[in-house]
């Protein structure tokens, strides 16, 4: 027999061979270990780096055998004869070992210590036969430490490797020590196409061969035969090139039973033994899932001990591909049955993914209602919308569940009669599953709370709180613990109706209740709902700090789950918006608004919405845009008509009037009111049942009183709704009516009233750190704060000092000029600023204007000019217009 010469000749290295510094790193102990064994996929660089180490161990003077078994060793004797030609082109004495001489003849040559000891090099082993195998295992037992063995192979092979493995003689190299690092792959692709490439392109080649090295090489010819063309380069899909490779070098060598296998579980994103076996209808899947794995198939190994494995990209494109072109029918059959599974499992994105694949309407629809549920829970809502919008109603009306969960998503958009469409949908096949017997009594009994769940989100969505209390407590009493999901949706809601209804008696029990839900498995998604609607009930009860806390969590797991920016991360981004505003924070306020407003509608409801226009509006009246806080305020008005959030409409009526008055434009102010419809039969008084949005008629409605010098009667009311707020518990209100009724005792001119007023307002806000309450009321509060402390202890207590950095921070105005008396310096105190629509005023006052005329000229009330007269009294340290005018002028604010 004579050896084909090939055989015994080492391959030609690619002349743009990297330098790559993991096979360095291992040189060293490839050349110290009695056997080292190189498995891993076609392609992928086993034959370049046992050149690399037989160049390096050659070069430190060791002998170095090579063979290629696929160049023509077919058996024993083959292998025998080409190890007998390379021991002699290495220069060894091996001329009389030949095929026909005995196996004890062999393995005592190839024993014999010589030094420096040889190296014998066994390409492509996966193609030796099992006696050649056995040789060699018997080899490495004899030669011990006499020889260097390195075998390159496409999967495992049957060589005993435990004891070697245990005793440390053993190095194994797999496909993760051979994939190229990104830099070693863009530097391969620069060197392969020899021109500037495309970073995009670059990026999509480094991703999508995933370090394989013959994947780089192939893709680098690509993108340099595509020439001006390669700007468009793909390597995803059936790509021929790919397709060819993967099909000559691995499928084609496979078994039938190997091939169909590949193709079947190509549909799989992660290969498990129990989903091989649903795909494949195999139980016995676990066998040729290991077998794959160990003939180096590209599968890779995820999770070996759970069995958990993936095909390489490239691979399963190939596979997958020619499943669909060649076979669509088996292709849908595949992922029917891995829909089917993956649903038993309580995977159900994953399941509809496949049931979207199989291209059957009427299966997708069915496995939607099977999933709805479980996708609901998971955020993932938005997708099952998706994926329903392309379904026919012939194909939706039959699943009750899928018609919940759509009309969920209907709710959160705030498309009512769609969603109540499609409740109803859902009541008629209950009730006809009940009069069929073709629901049992669990079912129906599940369907019903499902159904009564999404009545009660629709009247929150619709801004019912009298309805979403009726019916959210007994509906919350049935569910105990059995859905961590609905009742953390329903208690957010009863938390907001009774925060919006003033009905704080059972907070304490609904906060204990709330805390029980979030610590429920299966609440993590829908706490995200729950903490953004508990924490505006703690802002409105002054408990900051922790709806602070319910906030942030809530943002931060909404990222986690949808991402920055998601309309989902708008429901808590959105109210710790307005959180940070009343504390001041504009910045981080501002960031928050401009990025979840404009996809608040998206998840949100009234809520969300109004802190989101609310906060957007007074951010720009605080920078000085009043055109674009009130043009803020009317996109706001038109969403609140078109969504029926009467609500909402108070909220932003009461900031649109309250905005234009300190513009001094009243007309405009009473307009916005009117439009607003308030639906007033006489004064807003805090009635049997009162709501917040009865509160913010209320406030919009006094500041117009206050205006016209309808002083007595705006007093009363005030008083009534700031006894009934205290009552209630509602703190955040009761500083808002305090601030009120300090205003309207200035005009009444009775100071010492007014700054009682002042500090009770103070004194409330402090702990919860509200500072913009008294900030956007103007002037007249920053002067009452000044005179409410200039005379108090000396910063003795929390509400001391809030009010000292109250004053502080409303300085505004041109700095009156102080004389050289210290006292009168002392007397101006904080509230020593003029501003200049009260310049005008003094300007026309020493005209001598009456407050009529000067109404007249500047376009405001005798009561504002009363107003700003009141403030320039007390700035100025005087009481009458004679003093003011002197004044003035000796402090040179007039000339």
């Amino acid at each position: 027999m004579a050896v084909v010469p090939n055989c015994v000749v080492p391959p030609r290295i690619t002349p743009t061979l990297i330098e790559r510094a993991a096979l360095l790193r291992l040189t060293d102990e490839v050349g110290a270990s009695r056997m080292t064994v190189v498995c891993a996929p076609a392609g992928s660089g086993k034959t370049t780096a046992t050149l690399f180490w037989a160049d390096q161990l050659a070069a430190s003077g060791r002998p170095v055998l090579w063979l290629a078994v696929r160049a023509g060793i077919v058996n024993r004797p083959s292998f025998l004869l080409a190890l007998s030609a390379a021991g002699v082109a290495a220069g060894l004495n091996w001329k009389d070992l030949d095929d026909e001489s005995s196996e004890d003849n062999w393995l005592k040559t190839l024993s014999a210590i010589l030094d420096p000891k040889p190296v014998i090099v066994i390409d492509d082993a996966q193609l030796l036969d099992q006696p050649t195998l056995d040789f060699v295992a018997q080899l490495s037992a004899s030669a011990r430490d006499a020889l260097t063995i390195i075998i390159a192979s496409r999967g495992s092979i049957a060589l005993p490797l435990a004891r070697m493995r245990a005793l440390g003689f053993l190095t194994e190299v797999g496909t993760a020590d051979l994939a190229l690092t990104v830099a070693e792959a863009t530097q391969l692709v620069t060197l392969s196409v020899g021109q500037p490439i495309d970073a995009q392109n670059l990026h999509d080649i480094v991703h999508d061969t995933q370090g394989w090295v013959s994947g780089v090489v192939i893709a680098s010819t690509l993108y340099r035969r595509g020439g001006k063309g390669a700007a468009n380069l793909k390597l995803t899909g059936l790509r021929p090139e790919f397709a060819e490779y993967f099909h000559e070098e691995v499928v084609s060598h496979q078994s039938d039973a190997v091939q169909r296998f590949l193709v079947d579980t190509s549909i799989l994103d992660e290969l498990t033994p129990s989903a091989c076996a649903a795909v494949t209808d195999d139980q016995n899947a676990r066998v040729m899932l290991d077998h794959v794995f160990r003939e180096g198939l590209f599968l890779n190994a995820i999770d070996q001990e759970q069995g958990r494995y993936a095909y390489h990209h490239l691979f399963r494109e190939m596979v997958l591909g020619r499943l669909m072109e060649r076979a669509p029918a088996r292709a849908a059959l595949m992922h029917r049955r891995a829909s089917e599974y993956f649903a038993s499992i309580g995977k159900g994105s994953t399941a509809v993914e496949h049931a979207c694949l199989t291209a059957d309407e009427t299966f997708l629809a069915r496995q939607l209602d099977l999933v709805a549920e479980q996708l609901v829970y998971a955020g993932f809502l938005y997708r099952l919308d998706e994926l329903a919008s392309n379904l026919p109603w012939s194909a939706l009306e039959r699943h009750p569940n899928l018609l919940l969960a759509l009309a969920w998503r209907r709710i959160r958009q705030m498309s009512f009669t769609s969603a109540e469409r499609l409740i109803a949908a859902a009541r008629t096949l209950h009730r006809k599953g009940l009069e069929d017997g073709s629901l049992n009594e669990h079912d129906a009994e599940q369907l019903d709370l499902r159904i009564r769940h999404r009545l009660v989100m629709l009247a929150a969505g619709r801004d019912d709180m009298g309805k979403v209390e009726a019916e959210a407590e007994p509906l919350l009493l049935e569910l105990a613990d059995s859905d961590a999901y609905l009742s953390c949706t329903l208690l957010a809601q009863l938390m907001s109706a009774r925060r919006e209804l003033y009905h704080f008696q059972d907070i304490l029990k609904l906060e204990a209740e709330t805390r029980r839900a979030l610590a429920r498995a299966g609440s993590q998604f829908a706490s995200i709902a729950l903490k953004s609607s508990v924490a505006p009930t703690l802002l409105a009860q002054g408990k900051t700090q922790l709806a602070r806390r319910f906030l942030e969590e809530a943002l931060t797991l909404a990222i986690e789950i949808h991402g920055e920016g998601s309309g989902l991360a708008a429901l808590p981004a959105l109210p710790l918006a307005e959180l940070f505003y009343d504390a001041g924070d504009l910045d981080s306020a501002t960031r928050l608004a401009e990025r979840y407003l404009p996809v608040a509608r998206q998840w949100g409801f009234a809520d969300q919405l109004a802190s989101g226009y609310l906060v957007s509006a007074r951010l720009r009246a605080a920078l000085g845009d009043l055109p674009g806080a009130l043009s803020t305020l009317n996109d706001a008005h038109l969403v609140a008509i078109e969504c029926g959030l009467d609500r909402m409409r108070a909220f932003i009526v009461a900031e649109e009037v309250r905005l234009l008055i300190r513009a001094g434009q009243l007309e405009e102010a009473e307009r916005h009111f009117l439009a607003g419809d308030p639906q007033l039969d006489g004064e807003p008084i805090p009635t049997m049942h009162p709501t917040r949005r009865n509160e913010n008629i209320a406030i919009a409605w006094l500041r117009i009183e206050m205006q016209h010098h309808r002083l007595a009667r705006a007093r009363k009311v005030a008083h009534r709704w700031l006894g009934f707020v205290k009552r209630a518990g509602a703190v955040r209100s009761a500083v808002t009516f305090e601030l009120l009724l300090a205003e309207i005792a200035v005009l009444q001119g009775n100071r010492s009233e007014a700054q009682r007023a002042v500090r009770a307002a103070v004194e409330m806000a402090e702990p919860a750190g509200w500072v913009r309450t008294f900030i956007d009321e103007g002037e007249v509060i920053a002067s009452l704060l000044t005179e409410a402390y200039s005379e108090g202890p000396e910063l003795d207590t929390p509400a001391d000092r809030f009010a000292v950095r109250l004053a502080s921070m409303m300085r505004r105005g041109p700095l009156i000029a102080a004389g050289d008396d210290e006292e009168e310096e002392e007397d101006l105190g904080l509230a020593g600023r003029i501003a200049t629509r009260e310049v005008e005023i003094l300007t026309m006052v020493s005209g001598g204007l009456r407050n009529r005329e000067i109404g007249d000229r500047l376009g405001l009330t005798e009561g504002t000019v009363k107003w700003y007269m009141q403030q320039i009294y007390d700035k100025l340290g005087v009481r009458r217009r004679p003093q003011a005018v002197c004044k003035a002028r000796q402090l040179g604010i007039l000339p």
